[in-house]
Formats: C-alpha cells, sequence, structure tokens
C-alpha cells in the first residue's frame, strides 16, 4: 500500500504522536484539521483514514465520496444528540468515545488500518476481476464484430482501431504476409517466398497520410523480428533498444518530421488456427489517459507509460481472432473466385455450342447490375422505396451469366439456325427447282424434236419460236419463284406478312424424268418459310425455348447459399411478358420477380443490338430502344423499368467498340 495518511480533528491531536503506532505503520503520515472538508484527494492524502464526528459523516460522503481518485476509510467519533444510520457502502471502520485513552486509541487505529488494508485488498481485487471481465467482454464483442465483418479493408480497421481502445495506444499499424510472385514456394522454409505488407495505420494524436508497401522479412527490423520468431515485443523506449539485441529501430527521423516521440511500443504476431503466421499488429504509446492527445515531443515521454504483460495477452487474443477472419475472409475470396471462374466456364461452355452468341450472357448480366445500381440511386419516384443488397446484386449477376446455360440441351443447329430453313433444307430446295427446270426443259426440248420430225419445216421452225419463248417465261417465272423463296428465307426482328404466296409454291407440281409428280414446295418448308419473325418454326421454337427449363433444373441443382438462394428462380422467369403471354410458366405481372422483369429488358436489347449474330444484323440502339417500347406498349416488359433503363442511358455499358 501507498503512504498511508491518517487525518485527525485538533480536537484529537493529543493522539497523532503515538510511538506505538510509528513503529507499526513507520509510513502513516499524521495531518489534523479544523474541517473536514480540508481533507480530499487533490492533495494526494491517500490512502486516507479519516476520523470524523457522527454530524459531519454526511456532508463528507457527499462532497468527497464521489471522487474517484480517493481510497478512504472512517472512524466515527461518537455523540449523544446523533442518530445516524449507514446505508449501503459506508467504509466506518470503527465508532470511538471522544474520550479514548491513548492505550485504547492504539489499539483501535492498529485494528482499523488492518480492516482498512484487508478491505481495500479486497476491493483491488473485485476492482480487478470487473477489469477483466470487462476486458473478456470487450474482447468477446469484437471477436463477433471481427467475424461478422466481410470488407478486408474495415476488417484491417476494426482490428487496429479496437487495440488501440483496449490498450490507450496512440497510434497502431497492421502488417499482413504475403506472397511474392514468380518465387516457388519452399515446403521447409515458409518465408522463402513471403514479405511482409504495411496495410493500415492509424494515430490519435497526429495526421499522417497513409500509402500501402512491401518490405522484406528480416530479424534487423522489429515487425520482421516477430514475424519471424512469433514472439511478442514489449519495449518501453524505442530509441533505446540495446544495440545487442537483433532487431533496432529507425523511425527517429519520421518523429521529427511530424512533431512527435515513439517511446512505448508493443507489436505481437498473428497467427492462424493452422498456428501459421499471416502478420504482424503494432501498437505504439500507451497513454496514461485513453483520452487524451498527446502534443509536443518533450510532454510525451510524460504522458505515456509502457505496455503491459497483460496488454500483450488482450492483443495476441485480439491477433489471434483477427488472423482467422482474416484467413476466413481469404477463404471466402477464394471460393468466390473459384465459383466465379465455373461459372464464367459454363457460359463458355454454352457459347462454345453457339459461337455467334458469344458475349452475350456477359453484356446481359452488366445491363441487369447496371439497372439494379441505377434503382439503388433514385431517391425519389416509382423506385424510391426500391433497393438492392450486394448480395442480391450479385445474385442477379449470377442469374444473368447463366440464365442461358440450359441452351446446352438444345440441339447445335437449333441455336446457330441463321435462316428459315436449314442449310440440309435449303438444299434440297435449290435441288428441287434444278430438277423442276431441267424436267421443263427436257419437256420442252422433246416436244420440239417430236414436231421436226412429224411437221413440215416451216411449222417445226415456228413453234421452235413459239415454244423457246413460252420456256423462257417459264423459267423466268420458276426464277421468280426462287427469288422469292430466298427472301422469304431471310429472318426479320420485326413480324412480316406476305407469305401467301408460298401457299401456291405448295399446291404447284412438276412432272419428273420418271413421271412422278414433285411438289414446287413440301408442307413444312412452307410453314418454316412462313415464319413471320426470326428463323425459327414452330417447333424450333419449343425447342428454344426449352432451354429456361433446363437453366432451371440446372441451377436448381446447386447449392447455392442463402444469399443467393433465388438464382434460380430469376433466371427462370426471363422469359415471361407483363400480359401473361410469356413462357414457360405464363407468368402475369406482379407474379414475374423485379429482377427478372430487368433482365428481359437486358436480354432483348442484347439481342437486338449484338453484331455477332449471322441471322440478323445489328441494328442501331435507337431503333432498339423503339422496338423496346413498343414492346412495353403491348404489355410485354416494364415500362417503368425501360423508362429507367433509358434515362440513365444504361445501353452505353454494351455500347459497340468503334
Amino acid at each position: 500500500m501507498d503512504q498511508l495518511c491518517l487525518a485527525l480533528p485538533h480536537s484529537l491531536e493529543r493522539l497523532k504522536a503515538s510511538s506505538v503506532i510509528n513503529e507499526e505503520q513507520p509510513q502513516l503520515m499524521i495531518r489534523t484539521f479544523a474541517s473536514p472538508l480540508e481533507i480530499h484527494a487533490s492533495e494526494n492524502y491517500h490512502p486516507l483514514i479519516i476520523v470524523l464526528r457522527e454530524s459531519e459523516y454526511k456532508e463528507w460522503i457527499e462532497k468527497q465520496a464521489d471522487d474517484q481518485y480517493l481510497n478512504f476509510g472512517i472512524i466515527l467519533l461518537e455523540e449523544e444528540s446523533s442518530a445516524l444510520e449507514l446505508e449501503g457502502e459506508h467504509r466506518v471502520l470503527a465508532w470511538i468515545d471522544p474520550g479514548i485513552t491513548q492505550k485504547r486509541w492504539n489499539f483501535v487505529l492498529l485494528e482499523s488500518i488492518k480492516i482498512f488494508e484487508q478491505t481495500g485488498y479486497v476491493r483491488g481485487l473485485e476492482e480487478e476481476v470487473e477489469y477483466h471481465k470487462s476486458e473478456v467482454e470487450q474482447l468477446h464483442e469484437i471477436g463477433i464484430a471481427l467475424s461478422a465483418e466481410k470488407s478486408q479493408e474495415s476488417l484491417l480497421e476494426l482490428i487496429i482501431v479496437n487495440s488501440m481502445e483496449l490498450t490507450h495506444a496512440d497510434g497502431g499499424s497492421l502488417y499482413l504476409i504475403e506472397e511474392v510472385r514468380g518465387i516457388p514456394e519452399d515446403p521447409s522454409d515458409y518465408f522463402k517466398n513471403k514479405r511482409l505488407r504495411f496495410e493500415i495505420s492509424k494515430n490519435d494524436s497526429r495526421h499522417i497520410p497513409f500509402q500501402s508497401f512491401v518490405v522484406e522479412i528480416s530479424k534487423k527490423s522489429i515487425y520482421g523480428y516477430v514475424a519471424l520468431t512469433g514472439q511478442a515485443l514489449l519495449i518501453d523506449d524505442a530509441y533505446f533498444i540495446d544495440q545487442d539485441l537483433d532487431y533496432s529501430w529507425g523511425g527517429r527521423e519520421f518523429d521529427i518530421g511530424i512533431r512527435y516521440r515513439t517511446k512505448s511500443m508493443l507489436t505481437v504476431p498473428m497467427f492462424d488456427n493452422n498456428g501459421t503466421i499471416i502478420g504482424v499488429v503494432q501498437l505504439i504509446n500507451c497513454k496514461k489517459n485513453a483520452h487524451e492527445k498527446l502534443k509536443e515531443p518533450e510532454s510525451i515521454l510524460e504522458e505515456v507509460t509502457s505496455f503491459t504483460a497483460q496488454h500483450a495477452k488482450a492483443i495476441q487474443s485480439i491477433a489471434s481472432q483477427a488472423a482467422v477472419a482474416i484467413q476466413n475472409k481469404r477463404l471466402v475470396d477464394s471460393i468466390q473466385i473459384l465459383f466465379d471462374g465455373l461459372v464464367n466456364a459454363s457460359v463458355k461452355a454454352i457459347e462454345s455450342r453457339d459461337p455467334t452468341t458469344s458475349g452475350h450472357s456477359s453484356r446481359v448480366a452488366a445491363l441487369t447490375v447496371g439497372l439494379a445500381e441505377a434503382i439503388n440511386s433514385r431517391q425519389a419516384g416509382v423506385f424510391a422505396g426500391t433497393s438492392f443488397t450486394t448480395d442480391q446484386i450479385q445474385e442477379m449477376r449470377y442469374a444473368s451469366l447463366l440464365h442461358d446455360f440450359g441452351k446446352i440441351g438444345v440441339r447445335e443447329e437449333v441455336l446457330v439456325k441463321s435462316k428459315k430453313l436449314y442449310p440440309h433444307e435449303q438444299q434440297a430446295v435449290a435441288d428441287r427447282f434444278k430438277l423442276i427446270r431441267k424436267t421443263i426443259e427436257a419437256d420442252t426440248s422433246a416436244r420440239q424434236l417430236e414436231y421436226f420430225q412429224e411437221k413440215s419445216r416451216e411449222e417445226a421452225l415456228s413453234y421452235l419460236e413459239d415454244s423457246s419463248r413460252e420456256l423462257a417465261d417459264r423459267l423466268a417465272e420458276i426464277d421468280d419463284y426462287i427469288k422469292f423463296i430466298i427472301r422469304c428465307n431471310e429472318p426479320t426482328v420485326l413480324a412480316q406478312g406476305g407469305f401467301e404466296k408460298l401457299h401456291e409454291f405448295g399446291d404447284l407440281l412438276a412432272i419428273d424424268l420418271h413421271e412422278e409428280k414433285i411438289p414446287f414446295l413440301r408442307p413444312h418448308e412452307v410453314s418454316s418459310l412462313s415464319v413471320p419473325k426470326g428463323s425459327l418454326n414452330e417447333q424450333d421454337r419449343l425447342e428454344i425455348e426449352s432451354h429456361v427449363i433446363h437453366t432451371y433444373k440446372f441451377l436448381s441443382v446447386i447449392p447455392w447459399i442463402k444469399n443467393l438462394k433465388d438464382v434460380a428462380k430469376i433466371a427462370y422467369a426471363h422469359h415471361e411478358k407483363i400480359d401473361g403471354t410469356g413462357y414457360p410458366l405464363k407468368l402475369k405481372g406482379d407474379e414475374i420477380p423485379l429482377q427478372s422483369k430487368m433482365m428481359t429488358i437486358a436480354d432483348i436489347y442484347d439481342a437486338l443490338t449484338a453484331w455477332d449474330r449471322p441471322y440478323k444484323k445489328s441494328i442501331p440502339a435507337e431503333r432498339a430502344l423503339n422496338i423496346l417500347e413498343y414492346e412495353a406498349k403491348d404489355q410485354h416488359i416494364d415500362k417503368e423499368l425501360l423508362n429507367l433503363f433509358i434515362e440513365a442511358k444504361l445501353y452505353m455499358l454494351v455500347a459497340r467498340p468503334e
């Protein structure tokens, strides 16, 4: 215990010169007073035993008991007229009669001192227990905060801020171990291909611009020594480190530049759950007053104290939790990278079957995410109360990237069909018309020969001229048929009509060389060529539409985490229409997820403007937007979303490179 002060009223001054007390308590300092209010903590008379009259007790307690720096006990002088009742923690050690004898006084005082010391010891233990309890609770809260943080930048900030707060440090920094590219890993030397990156630095008393940089791992530096040895270092004064030690500190010039004085230092390693060092935490200048801003270098020496072993244990606990949190973050990031790689590989697998749509999925994802971010930025209007979280935007991105994955179950010839007729069908029609031409020519030649054999020369020549003219007209008509069929075979973006003549061709018959009837066009050819928009006939369309079901089945078997659980659902509805005429579920209006409505606009826009489709020419952005407006007018897509898409100029995200 520090020097003990005994405060006596003048009326008991006769008791202060006790040889017995002086022998038993050589550190006892005795002070007399006229009024008890003269005794207070600012005079440094503590620990303190004060003798008070019962009538003075309440006033003194009210004035002094709230002073957290005053450690006191009380001996009360009995008064006949007093009816003092004590409540709560009164700290009264004894009651004495004002006329107490010297011998009795010595005994009472010595016993009171023993009780005071014992009470103080117990109180100190209680305070220490409370401190440790508070520290454990704080470490627990820090651990929860560290495990919940997703951003590495915020995670590192959290580590340093909490470490400084827990130890009253004025500054802190954190170094993470990273691999050096180009240097192979050595199983026998963990640090062979490693270096330290200075990730974050904070100082409560000075504004210091921060810039990340890398340093070699060497025992010559304090952080390098801690990283290599795995031992925490407590340094009382960084300016006076024993020169015989492996490490040293070279920050004096930096201190001079910012008018600072680095004194105490605590540096601890960060171990992950495998016992591997992944970084170092370094704290400087443990402040006596946690909230004090350190001023001039000279005063810092008085305002700063040393870090303790208890501080080291606490920071090692934080560092270990932080290391696990960082490793978990890195693991999550690596899993994210791996998953992104698998998603991109899946997209490439789809596009390898249909190279003409290469890049479509990525562009749809960019447009959909862009539309989500535009909604998030709206403070007024239809979407003012709508917003998407980071996870929801990621969910949309995956759904957009994989929305066409089901095409892997569609025949390749359907995917790449560039005309209304398949190439083999086009060839069959071409060969048939060649045969028809040959048949007509052969029939005309046979009739001409027959005329030369049976008729006179004049009649035969006249017939030859007439029949040749008739043949030319007939062949020209056949050529017109072919040209019309070629025009009909070209797909269009907007619905077209005028295909009635095709049905006439289906009714026309020619006789081949074997006297068999040949139809100009077969029924399935007439049906395909009569498709009003695009290149797909009804059978093709049904097969293509089945890709949505294949996509849903594929995405449904993936064990998505909770935050991405709706990926399959969003992708499943990207061909639904507001009026219920879409597919495959015929959903209407609000039955369609908002994210799917957004993807629908992105999908249609890119399909219209894509420059890499062989079955159609790319159309300008302005015309594509006009077509989308017609789609909105026909209740196929969401008009409000389209307006935002146009207003935010999201189409620029996929603008064709010049």
